[in-house]
């Protein structure tokens, strides 16, 4: 990528990631999966120039600042969604596993696991 498009790229990126941002929110999930892929192919075009991020001009500067603001804003979304699904799950799996005695009268947690509890999905 040449220095001409920083500023394009920029604005492209911002508007990639409220775009995600919007998909999650209605939960899209394929597109934000396509949008997800356009923000990382965005990303890699901009790998050169961010080995020279100090000569970013103010309007540059400006830009990156609110991409990154916009990226953490959606960092903390899926973030708090995420606990939601959790306490969601936990709320759901307690109901579907009670707890139990065991042999010697002590309490036996029911339990249910899986990719979606610990954050691997």
């Amino acid at each position: 990528m040449d220095r001409t498009n920083v500023l394009a790229h920029l604005e492209q990126l911002r508007e990639v990631i409220l775009e995600e941002r919007r998909a999650a929110k209605a939960l899209l999930v394929e597109e934000m999966l396509t949008l997800t892929d356009q923000k990382e192919g965005l990303l890699k075009e901009m790998l050169p120039v961010v080995d020279a991020i100090e000569a970013l001009t103010p309007e540059e500067q400006e830009m990156a600042e609110a991409v990154h603001a916009e990226n953490l804003r959606n960092a903390y979304f899926f973030w708090t969604a995420l606990q939601w699904v959790r306490e969601s799950m936990s709320f759901i799996s307690d109901k579907m596993y009670p707890d139990a005695y065991g042999g010697s009268g002590s309490v036996i947690k029911g339990s249910a696991s899986g990719a979606l509890l610990s954050g691997r999905i």
